[in-house]
């Protein structure tokens, strides 16, 4: 069941991907700039993750990875909402 899911996550990861690298050719912004090292961290972060079952810090592993892939993808569409905007919020 947990790799299927993890499956589902991985080809939501790339489309969530492609579609940051499109904003980011299409619509340059200082908020990018905010944006991309968080997006950076946490892909380091999946990929430092062990495939297999276990305990990191208490927390169930899967959870983490689950947990991280969700930021990533709330990140990316937080970030394409705001690049697009014409007005400045900040």
């Amino acid at each position: 069941m947990t790799e299927s899911i993890e499956a589902i996550y991985k080809i939501l990861f790339l489309v969530f991907s492609v579609m940051w690298i499109g904003n980011i050719l299409l619509f340059r912004s200082e908020r990018q700039i905010i944006i991309n090292p968080i997006l950076i961290l946490i892909s380091s972060l999946l990929v430092f993750l062990p495939n297999t079952g276990g305990v990191l810090f208490g927390f169930d592993i899967e959870d983490i990875k689950s947990t991280l892939y969700v930021a990533y993808y709330l990140i990316v569409v937080w970030g394409i909402i705001i690049t697009r905007r014409k007005t400045d919020l900040f």
